[in-house]
């Protein structure tokens, strides 16, 4: 049935790379290698959003319980809107329903992913350095910088925004700047006033000009992981950039400029980074993003069933103001280990798979991509003091409700019913893990 008997290699071990093993295990494509160029895995220190969109498939995947031991949890409120100078409630958004959203550490959260990926299957310090025919032009044999190389069937470009994939496949465009930096660092709540400790217990967004602080509490105190994760979105013009890389650690002191006719509360943030980081800097990166691609993927002429794909930000980079980067990546795994199980023998063309999985994935990816710079916007306005009909609660939870309530799986056979590709088990949502 499907490809499940193609060699697959994913490439990248970061939360994308992850997320798609995951899935193709899950479904049960066993022929499966992950090559990752660092020497482990391990994620930038970084606080990270789980949604309810994607916590729904990492259920299904039996990580509920290994990912609440490290994440927040039964928070009030989805986020909290504060002004920026005075610090006054503006308002708040619920939670969307059950699962709700996890907040955690990235490095937490690429722990869960891993922890039921067999050793056999995960390749290190395997940096891609280009992608050619086999001699006989059937599949493809991957060289990496170390000298070694392998073969496969199926290439899944997981390597986000500087994707290799991306550029082994002749796709040579360049990222776009925002306009907005983004400063990250990490508070514990000791270093806090305990009343300001207490406001920072959820997830709070101080709403300033064309910049806002982001809040979100991470971890729990069972787990001993609970920290305030800071997340500063600050303009800047790019000739302020220092670094030759997208990423750098920055003097706190840069953050504090920015927001230093701020309300008390940001104040005792910018206080309490000083006393957490020894060097007194925190991570800083110039949010990058490109525009969506016209096609995913190609296929091999010499054998139409085996070919190249890209996954997550190498396919469809998207700005954090929706928290969805990962999600979509969590999202658009499981669609696609799903596509290629139980794609129906008789019509074994990758191609017309691949573009079954991009027609399904690429209105909403692409959605997310352009909501996300919207939701930028709004939330670094230039009238922050006030909330008006663009921007308050009712309107953003509205905004965000297509995608917190969203069943990829329930979309793909909904699809599915139409066109009869996949040959699917009636309960196929209701699946348990085969790890």
């Amino acid at each position: 049935m499907g490809f499940e008997n193609q060699r697959i290699a994913i490439i990248g071990g970061g939360l994308g790379g992850m997320s798609f093993i995951n899935a193709a295990l899950h479904v049960g494509l066993t022929n499966v290698q992950l090559y990752e160029q660092a020497a482990q895995f391990s994620e930038v220190g970084a606080g990270i959003n789980i949604t309810q969109n994607a916590n729904r498939i990492l259920d299904r995947y039996g990580l509920r319980e290994s990912m609440l031991k490290k994440s927040s949890r039964n928070l009030p409120c989805y986020m909290e809107y504060r002004n920026y100078r005075t610090g006054e409630y503006l308002g708040h958004i619920d939670e969307f329903g059950e699962p709700r959203a996890r907040l955690l550490h990235r490095a937490h959260l690429l722990e869960t992913l891993k922890e039921r990926v067999p050793d056999s299957v995960l390749n290190l310090n395997k940096r891609l350095r280009s992608i050619s025919k086999t001699d006989d032009g059937t599949a493809y044999r991957l060289f990496f910088e170390d000298g070694t190389s392998t073969e496969a069937d199926i290439v899944i470009g997981c390597d986000g925004i500087k994707s290799v994939v991306r550029r082994v496949m002749g796709i040579t465009d360049s990222p776009n700047y925002s306009g907005q930096v983004v400063y990250r660092g990490f508070v514990d709540y000791k270093d806090l006033p305990p009343a300001t400790a207490q406001l920072l217990r959820k997830t709070v967004n101080f709403r300033g000009p064309k910049r806002h602080v982001l809040i979100l509490p991470i971890g729990n105190e069972e787990s001993r992981t609970a920290r305030a994760a800071i997340i500063g979105f600050m303009t800047e013009p790019l000739e302020a950039w220092k670094s030759e890389s997208w990423m750098s650690r920055s003097p706190n002191d840069e953050l504090e400029a920015h927001a230093k006719d701020w309300c008390p509360a940001v104040q005792h943030i910018i206080a309490g980074l000083r006393k957490g980081s020894p060097d007194n800097k925190m991570m800083k990166q110039a949010l990058y993003v490109r525009d969506p691609l016209d096609k995913w993927y190609q296929v091999n002429d010499s054998n139409k069933a085996s070919g190249i794909i890209l996954l997550g930000d190498s396919a469809h980079s998207t700005l954090p103001h929706q928290g969805q980067g990962t999600c979509m990546a969590i999202e658009s795994g499981i669609a696609l280990a799903t596509i290629l199980k139980y794609w129906k023998a008789q019509n074994h063309d990758l191609g017309a798979a691949f573009q079954f999985y991009q027609d399904l994935r690429k209105p909403r990816t692409d959605r997310v991509t352009r909501t996300s710079y919207e939701a930028g916007k709004l939330a670094s306005s230039d009238n922050p003091d006030q909330l008006d009909e663009m921007f308050n609660p009712e309107v953003i939870l509205e905004r965000m409700r297509w995608i917190m309530e969203y069943d990829v799986l329930e979309d793909l056979r909904s699809r599915n019913a139409s066109c009869q590709f996949l040959d699917l088990p009636q309960d196929y949502g209701q699946l348990r893990s085969t790890l």
